[in-house]
This record gives C-alpha cells, sequence and structure tokens, in this order.
C-alpha cells in the first residue's frame, strides 16, 4: 500500500495486501522500535520510522499526533511485552514459576533485542518526565510480578529475590548491548546467563548491518 498526499490529506493506495488500521499502527510502532534501539529517543525521527515502516511521514501523525505519543508507544512494545511473555509462561516439570520467568526472559533475548535496547535509552531519556513516569509505571509493575511469584514459590525474603533476578535480568540485558559475553570465559559468562551467543560482539555488527 501507498500513501499519496491529495488535497491535503493522506490517501492510501492499495499496491497488494490490504493492511487494516490497527496493523498499521503496529508496523508503524514495530518500526519506531528499531529507529530508538538505533539511535534513541532524540536521534530516532519520525521521517526515518516511516521510511522503514514503507509509509509516508504524515501518515505517521495519523496514529501517533505527536513524536510523544510514538515515544510512550514504543516504550508500551519494549517493557510491556515482559510482562505478556511473563503471564503467558508456563513452569515446567519440577521448576519454580521464578525460574519459568528466568527462562522465558533469556529465552526471548535473540528475537527481540532491539525491544531490549530500547529500555537502556528510556532510562537516558529519563529527565522527560512523560517518559520517566511510563518507565516507573512498567518497572514497578515488573517488580511487583516478581515478588508475587518468589511469594508463590515460598520464598522468605521475596522483595530481596525479586531486586536480585531483575538486576540479574539488567546485567544479561546490559551484557547484551555491549557484547559482555565475548569478553568473558564460558565459565564466567555462565555465571550470569544460562544461554550462550546473545551478548557476542558479532551480535553488536549484525544489529549495526541491519
Amino acid at each position: 500500500m501507498t500513501d499519496y498526499f491529495l488535497y491535503g490529506r493522506v490517501v492510501a493506495v492499495s499496491t497488494g495486501t490490504r493492511q487494516s488500521a490497527a496493523e498499521r499502527r503496529e508496523a508503524i510502532i514495530d518500526a519506531a522500535v528499531e529507529e530508538v534501539a538505533r539511535s534513541g529517543f532524540a536521534g530516532a525521527t519520525t521521517g526515518a520510522v516511516a521510511r522503514r515502516a514503507g509509509i509516508s511521514q504524515p501518515y505517521v501523525f495519523r496514529f501517533f499526533p505527536t513524536k510523544k505519543d510514538l515515544a510512550l508507544a514504543v516504550i508500551d512494545r519494549a517493557v510491556g511485552r515482559i510482562l505478556r511473555d511473563w503471564e503467558a509462561a508456563v513452569p515446567e516439570p519440577g521448576e519454580t514459576r521464578l525460574q519459568a520467568l528466568g527462562r522465558t526472559y533469556v529465552a526471548g533475548i535473540s528475537s527481540r533485542r532491539s525491544q531490549l535496547l530500547v529500555h537502556f535509552h528510556a532510562y537516558a531519556a529519563a529527565n522527560d518526565p512523560a517518559i520517566a513516569e511510563a518507565m516507573r509505571d512498567h518497572l514497578s509493575r515488573v517488580y511487583r510480578y516478581v515478588v508475587r511469584a518468589a511469594r508463590r514459590d515460598g520464598l522468605e525474603r521475596p522483595e530481596w529475590e525479586a531486586a536480585h533476578f531483575i538486576g540479574r535480568g539488567l546485567l544479561i540485558t546490559a551484557s547484551m548491548a555491549v557484547g559482555l559475553e565475548t569478553a568473558l570465559s564460558e565459565e564466567e559468562w555462565g555465571g550470569i546467563c544460562t544461554r550462550k551467543d546473545v551478548a557476542r560482539l558479532a551480535d553488536l555488527a549484525h544489529d549495526a548491518a541491519t
């Protein structure tokens, strides 16, 4: 589908399979996640998002009236995905609930690299009150979710366990962002993450090329 301007309006002309408005909105968010992961919230432009999504720039504003609206949708996609994945996670035989959450998080690293990078860009942009508020909301929900899981597992210090669990998750994400696995031995990396080949310099080079 291609967009054209006609008397000041954006008109979508079908050139193939027609997308619904909801699908087009999702495609814009997907493109924005990639651009923010690459350039940060300040560097990602609506023009770049539009090009990546294959639409005209004004069409982005049809769904997101301001760049801030789009930024908040990106945060919701990137950080909110963690809870959505966890809610669908089912513990394997002999596995605690907390272990199931950890396994699910690690299993999704390779397919969610851009979304995880968005987290760090959001922290860096937290001087913006709206972005800080969005991150507070998401992180508080993540923390409380893990606390509840620790309580269900019967752990004596659920708040401490939750802080330790989330802290390890942040370390894994930071490792992925800088390619820390390349600098560590297999034994050292195994103490951080149970999955190999997710935080190498080669992965960063691949991301830069896409």
